[in-house]
């Protein structure tokens, strides 16, 4: 199954787009798509009906890796530990990524193929099983 253009796909109407081309996977979802919070809670409903799978907010704010998140945020921002950690996994967003940055700031950078990536792994979890 290809995850990145199913995803794509159950987003058109969410977006009321026409075609998948218009969905980039590079595509952020707050500041290309302007997802707003309900549009982020409808999306995570299609995501576990389409897929089958269940992410949580702190699954899309560190890409699903598996981290002690208490070493990731203190007093809700990203700490110089959490900074490291996520630039060490996420090489491509080195120059995104700085400690002190809020939850909504991390949100802000979630792309469609970070999300699709998050999607695989956890099918590929649910598969172990």
């Amino acid at each position: 199954m290809d995850v990145e253009n199913k995803l794509r796909e159950i987003l058109l109407p969410v977006f009321g787009l026409i075609t998948i081309d218009e969905i980039k996977p590079e595509h952020s979802f707050v500041n290309d798509l302007e997802v707003d919070s309900l549009d982020f809670i409808e999306i995570m409903h299609l995501i576990e009906v389409n897929f089958g799978v269940v992410i949580t907010q702190d699954e899309t704010l560190i890409g699903g890796l598996k981290i002690d998140k208490s070493r990731l945020f203190e007093d809700g921002l990203l700490t110089a530990e959490g900074e490291k950690l996520l630039k060490m996994n996420y090489p491509e967003r080195n120059n995104d990524l700085r400690s002190g940055m809020t939850k909504i700031d991390l949100f802000s950078l979630i792309t469609v193929q970070d999300l699709a990536n998050i999607i695989k792994e956890k099918l590929k979890a649910k598969e172990t099983l």
